[in-house]
């Protein structure tokens, strides 16, 4: 008579902490090891130094925005986490996909099993790409708007609002950045399709969508899915904080819509969801992918 099985915990599916410990320590030593990841800031500081730049749009949308109010620095603001969470994604990007091209994640497997890889390159392109939201929100405002602009700084609730969607945002965009290195294991292609696809591919695939939809009337069915594209909804989520500062100045769904580029865009903390669940979706993915890879 055979032994009855035992069933397989969770735990012992994941592995013990201990060993996530050390996968996580090989992942961080690894990074700190090489220039990567500070070499990325040095764009991210000049993004903030210059954020000032980067409100002027917000001025033709609305009244309010005059060249040194308030509202201009947090469209500035929103408009320099977006293209952060780009270098962000870069970095996550590069993380995964130049083990493959260096031939060393086979010496990454032996640290522990690939689930537990793929979880340690995700929790460091999240801290890395808070990093660099955390940089942007505390250098932007103070160097890059109030001192080279002579702009007004907003409210310290505003600012530390907004700084802190930034953080989030630039975060899930370093753990993307993973997944697709992973999914794309040729470093070259993670970073071309990355970047590429967040500057130009979505805003092409965005203005496709919306084809047909009249202005001012009711946008159509394929219109109404591009708020729900991932680079959309960061920008969504980060926008909606200068446009709620507007006032009665503005109309809301419209300036998002110019800002954006997207139709009948939701509330800002959906666009947030949205992003959280694209996150974890592609994790997903990368995980199953990764895991069935051939490494030889």
């Amino acid at each position: 008579m055979s032994a009855p099985m035992t069933p397989v915990t969770t735990s012992a599916r994941l592995g013990p902490a201990s060993r996530w410990t050390a996968v996580l320590r090989a992942e961080v030593r690894r990074t700190l090891s090489v220039k990567l990841w500070w070499l990325l800031l040095v764009p991210v500081v000049l993004l903030a130094m210059a954020m000032s730049l980067f409100g002027g749009l917000l001025s033709l949308m609305v009244p309010a925005a005059t060249d040194t109010s308030a509202l201009l620095l947090l469209g500035g603001e929103a408009s320099t986490m977006t293209a952060t969470a780009i270098v962000a994604a870069a970095f996550g990007a590069l993380l995964s996909a130049g083990e493959y091209r260096h031939r060393t994640i086979t010496q990454s497997f032996l640290t522990g099993a690939r689930h537990q890889v793929l979880g340690a390159k995700v929790a460091v392109a999240a801290v890395v790409g808070g990093l660099y939201g955390l940089v942007v929100a505390i250098v932007g405002p103070l160097v890059g708007g109030a001192l080279f602009a002579g702009q007004q700084l907003p409210s310290t609730g505003a600012l530390a609002g907004i700084g802190a969607l930034g953080i989030v945002v630039c975060a899930l965009w370093g753990v993307l950045g993973v997944v697709i290195g992973t999914l794309v294991p040729n470093q070259a292609g993670a970073v071309a399709l990355t970047v590429g696809y967040l500057l130009i591919g979505e805003n092409l695939l965005a203005a496709a969508l919306r084809v047909g939809s009249s202005r001012g009337g009711d946008p159509s069915f394929l219109a109404t899915l591009t708020p729900y594209l991932p680079g959309n909804a960061g920008d969504l989520a980060l926008w909606q904080a200068p446009v709620d500062a507007a006032g009665e100045g503005a109309d809301a769904r419209s300036v998002l819509e110019f800002m954006v580029g997207v139709s009948a865009p939701p509330p800002g903390w959906v666009s947030m969801l949205v992003l959280v669940a694209w996150t974890v979706v592609g994790v997903a993915a990368a995980a199953y992918v990764g895991g069935r890879r051939d490494i030889t």
